[in-house]
């Protein structure tokens, strides 16, 4: 049985573009390296947040393998692997091993929506990949993007005893999930690993003894995020709990804004990036009067990232 990933914060990085939409890998790197120095345990490559749908095959394994020859040791490195079909997914994990990642993180399959994709055919589909998967791999539970297909608690018990799953990344704001996945030891016993995907939740989360995160505001403020889990483990939870509240008002600004916002906001608050929207059809610039209102915000919570 493989080992999870450590324990930790991950960044679900962009993926950067030139002004001709090819890839910035010169600020991917940068980027990269800036996170790791901020605290950050690894990446999420192409992911959701690295726009995995608007990118070929070739160009998400292009930068896994471009940000492991630049940090070679000490980042974990989850690669993203966009498809629906198994022998897709088998290909690209495969893919993935070759350039250099740690892990892989699959979204189930959610072409035909609830009303068709089963439970036990998202278990028989993770069946068939882990058979063939030459990379330990995360299952992404991500309801806003998967066409509102669910995994229930079942099918994750059955999804815990496979040989390559290591874990789940939950992107949702179902408590009770969170809360029984922490709190069975079978998960544990089963090397299975639960992230929250929503810095919104990390004192909950950290409550219920998930300390793993793939957060999105860390692409901006690693060391803001990391003093949170500080605060909580030295017992300061008054000012975790402080500190929290102007985490989930920036974080309200990416809910508004997704993809595009992060990256303007990269570019505004880290210097890094040249074009900040994404491929076709994310192709157009954030609304300025939606960045506006969140500003106040962004600069309060910039204040304590410069402070740390």
């Amino acid at each position: 049985m493989p080992p999870h990933p450590p324990q930790g914060l991950y960044t679900p990085v962009p993926t950067f573009f030139k002004q001709d939409f090819s890839l910035d890998l010169s600020t991917q790197v940068a980027h990269a390296k800036k996170l790791q120095e901020d605290g950050m345990q690894g990446l999420v490559i192409a992911g959701s947040m690295g726009e995995a749908p608007h990118l070929t095959r070739e160009e998400r394994v292009t930068l896994v393998k471009t940000i492991r020859e630049a940090i070679p040791t000490k980042l974990t490195l989850i690669g993203g692997v966009y498809a629906q079909s198994v022998q897709d997914a088998i290909a690209e994990i495969q893919s993935l091993a070759d350039a250099g990642a740690d892990y892989a993180i699959l979204l189930a399959p959610s072409y035909f929506g609830p009303n068709l994709v089963s439970q036990q055919g998202i278990v028989d589909w993770f069946t068939a990949v882990d058979t063939k998967a030459v990379l330990p791999f995360i299952v992404y539970h991500y309801p806003g993007v998967c066409n509102g297909v669910e995994i229930n608690i079942k099918t994750y018990r059955a999804l815990a005893k496979l040989d390559n799953v290591v874990g789940c990344k939950l992107t949702h704001f179902n408590m009770s999930l969170y809360s029984m996945l922490a709190s069975d030891p079978y998960y544990a016993e089963n090397n299975f690993l639960v992230f929250t995907g929503l810095g919104q939740t990390m004192i909950p989360s950290l409550s219920l003894g998930i300390r793993s995160a793939i957060d999105g505001l860390t692409n901006i403020f690693p060391k803001s995020m990391v003093e949170v889990i500080r605060l909580y483990d030295t017992g300061k939870l008054a000012e975790a709990n402080k500190l929290l509240i102007k985490v989930v008002r920036v974080d309200e600004m990416i809910s508004a804004l997704n993809v595009v916002g992060l990256k303007f906001a990269i570019k505004q608050v880290m210097g890094f990036g040249d074009r900040t929207t994404g491929r076709p059809p994310l192709s157009v610039e954030r609304s300025q009067a939606i960045w506006d209102s969140f500003l106040p915000d962004i600069e309060a919570l910039w204040a304590v990232e410069m402070s740390l």
